[in-house]
C-alpha cells in the first residue's frame, strides 16, 4: 500500500471513529509527525473545516512555515479564520505553575467559537511539544480531565506526541487518558483507557505510596 493511501486511510479512520473527541497519536520524531498528519490537515482545509493547531510558542512560526512549504496558503486561511496556530500556555516555563483550568477553558473556547462562526467541524491537533518542561504529575491529570470538556464537542481532537520528548513510563500513562489511539495509521478504541476519576485516584494512590517510601 502506498504512503498516500495509508495516510488517506488514517484520515478516514479518525473521522469515522466514535471516540474521536480525544485520541492520542505517537510518532518517532517531528518529521514523521508532520508528514503523517499533513494530509489530514490539507483535506480538512479543502472541505472548508476549521484547523486549530496548539503548539509550543517557540515553534509556532516554524510550524506556519512548514505548512506554507507544503503548499498551504497560510496567510490566506489565517485571514479567513479557517486556520489558527495557537501558542500553547507557557507560563510554567517562566517559573509559574501550570494553570490546567485556564488551558482547558482556552481549548473549550476555541472549539465553541469555531462552531459559532459557522464552521461545520474543527480538526484540532495538539502538537504536544507545547508541554515541554511540564511535569508528568501535571500533564497526565490534565489529559484525563480534558475528556469531559471535549465530549461536549463533535470535533476530532488529536494529541500528537513526539516520542523523543517523553519518557516511556509517562507515555504509558498518557495513552491511558485517551479513549482512542492512532496505531499503525488506524484509529482504534483504546483498551488501556480508564475513566478520568479512576486515573486521578490511581495517581493519588501512587503519590501516597511514593511519599510513604521516601519517609521510611
Amino acid at each position: 500500500m502506498s504512503t498516500q493511501s495509508k495516510e488517506s486511510r488514517m484520515a478516514a479512520s479518525i473521522l469515522n471513529d466514535a471516540h474521536r473527541h480525544h485520541l492520542c497519536a505517537f510518532f518517532y520524531d517531528q518529521e514523521e509527525e508532520f508528514r503523517r498528519l499533513l494530509p489530514y490537515v490539507v483535506d480538512g482545509l479543502a472541505a472548508g473545516e476549521k484547523a486549530i493547531h496548539f503548539i509550543h510558542p517557540k515553534n509556532r512560526e516554524a510550524h506556519r512555515q512548514r505548512l506554507a512549504a507544503a503548499g498551504i496558503d497560510v496567510e490566506a486561511v489565517e485571514r479567513s479564520g479557517q486556520l489558527e496556530v495557537v501558542a500553547g500556555p507557557n507560563g510554567y516555563l517562566e517559573g509559574s505553575l501550570f494553570d490546567q483550568d485556564r488551558t482547558m477553558r482556552i481549548i473549550d473556547h476555541l472549539l465553541s467559537e469555531a462552531r459559532e462562526k459557522g464552521f461545520r467541524q474543527s480538526r484540532f491537533i495538539g502538537f504536544m511539544d507545547w508541554t515541554e518542561g511540564l511535569r508528568s504529575q501535571d500533564l497526565v491529570p490534565f489529559e484525563a480531565l480534558l475528556n469531559p470538556v471535549l465530549e461536549k464537542h463533535a470535533d476530532p481532537v488529536i494529541c500528537a506526541y513526539d516520542l523523543s520528548l517523553f519518557k516511556g513510563a509517562d507515555v504509558i500513562d498518557l495513552m491511558r487518558t485517551h479513549p482512542a489511539a492512532l496505531i499503525g495509521g488506524v484509529v482504534q478504541q483504546n483498551p488501556f483507557y480508564i475513566a478520568p476519576e479512576e486515573m486521578l485516584e490511581e495517581l493519588r494512590a501512587r503519590d501516597e505510596f511514593e511519599r510513604d517510601e521516601r519517609e521510611r
